[in-house]
């Protein structure tokens, strides 16, 4: 009997044991699929960062071993230490950072509670050290695709070596980014069809361009699908005898060099003036002779880098001289209005290319005679834009008067009248 009791007492204490060992899942509760979101900072957003850390109070419990490959700093700091409590993450900045800077606090998806339960999306946060920077980049979006439209547009800003600045995702047909330092970037752009969380290049359609920000800027981003087509001349025709157009397959967005030889020969016609637009490349030329030429683009590159080595087409020259001088078709500011403005770009537009040496231009300060110098910041085309070198009086006209020759030396005189009107 005593036998039996202790066998008895032996598989109790061990079915005892077995179930303290074992865990077991919890039943009846709602798993936690909630996302951590962030509910304050210290210092605030757009907050002076004077006191060297960063406190970011979350929604939820982080998992300690997510923050670190989580959180991008731009401007880097290399020296700066990270620890987690709880719901709270901090950044300490041990270095010293740069005067009249903003700084961008990124935190990515991978950054996750102890559920496993990530950010909803990148998240980028604003400070300053110093002077605070509100330069805005903005522009529209366009889709290659109109069935685009609406879809989330994944935005990353990086700096001129590649760094992130910050992401955000956007929507609809315009954008505005602020409070940016005055620098070089570079601004790529994607929709993320598959939602995979990266750029696919035979599915998204993609936006990229390298830009300096040192005023507000605009931009428009055309999200379009890549392709392998390379650009090629269409048709080429002299439209008179110094005047050469050019049409390409599709939009082209430069080529290395061109070049004009007879075909008999291949004695060269010197290109006085070459202007590309879209899908159209217009040349100034010499005078043509009475024969064939050909006309040879090198490395000719679309918007999408695909480029063609060399392209080439005959075409017959002609004796057309053209005798129909420029028209003024447009000018910034209208003539006889004002302008906000003591340094401002006049801008003119022509009829057709007028090249530099055709052009000249008096800026005056009222009728005369105190002439203002200026500089010329486009030419060589049919849109001139100057700007006084020294501010303009205030409350007083002032007069351009301006003559413009196209290629073949046919002339037209303007005057433009404007009154700058600053008001602080």
């Amino acid at each position: 009997m005593d036998r039996m009791l202790r066998l008895f007492f032996s598989l109790f204490c061990l079915a005892f044991l077995i179930s303290c060992g074992s865990k077991k899942s919890p039943t009846g509760g709602a798993l936690d699929t909630d996302k951590p979101t962030v509910l304050t900072t210290f210092p605030a957003q757009y907050g002076q960062l004077d006191q060297g850390r960063i406190e970011i109070n979350f929604s939820k419990h982080l998992d300690k071993s997510s923050v670190p490959q989580a959180i991008y700093i731009y401007p880097p700091v290399l020296n700066k230490k990270v620890t987690v409590d709880k719901s709270t993450l901090r950044i300490e900045l041990m270095e010293k950072l740069q005067a009249n800077t903003n700084y961008y606090i990124t935190l990515s998806t991978r950054l996750k509670d102890i559920r496993g339960n990530a950010l909803a999306q990148n998240q980028t946060m604003v400070f300053a050290h110093g002077e605070f920077n509100n330069l805005r980049l903005a522009g529209t979006i366009g889709y290659e695709d109109p069935g685009d439209f609406g879809l989330p547009v994944q935005v990353s800003l990086l700096s001129a070596d590649s760094l992130l600045v910050l992401n955000q995702k956007l929507s609809g047909g315009a954008y505005a980014i602020d409070a940016l330092n005055p620098s070089s970037y570079i601004l790529r752009a994607y929709v993320d069809k598959n939602l995979n969380g990266r750029y696919d290049i035979s599915q998204d359609p993609w936006f990229e361009q390298h830009f300096t920000l040192s005023r507000m800027t605009n931009i428009d981003l055309f999200l379009a699908y890549a392709d392998t087509t390379k650009p090629v001349l269409r048709n080429v025709q002299a439209k008179s005898s110094r005047q050469v157009e050019a049409i390409f397959s599709e939009n082209v967005a430069r080529y290395g060099s061109v070049l004009v030889k007879r075909a008999d020969n291949d004695d060269s016609l010197p290109v006085i003036v070459s202007k590309l637009k879209d899908n159209k490349l217009t040349l100034l030329t010499a005078v043509q002779d009475t024969t064939t030429y050909i006309l040879e683009l090198r490395e000719v590159q679309d918007a999408k880098g695909n480029t063609t080595a060399i392209s080439s087409l005959r075409f017959r020259a002609s004796t057309l001289v053209d005798e129909t001088p420029p028209d003024v078709v447009f000018t910034n500011p209208r003539n006889g209005t004002s302008v906000n403005s003591l340094e401002p770009v006049l801008e003119v537009h022509f009829s057709e290319i007028i090249p530099s040496g055709g052009f000249s231009a008096t800026l005056l300060e009222g009728s005369g005679p105190n002439e203002i110098p200026f500089s010329v910041l486009a030419s060589d085309d049919t849109i001139y834009r100057l700007r006084p070198t020294r501010p303009l009086q205030n409350y007083r006209s002032h007069l351009l008067k301006l003559s413009a020759s196209d290629i073949n030396g046919n002339t037209v005189d303007f005057e433009l009248n404007f009154l700058p009107l600053k008001r602080d």
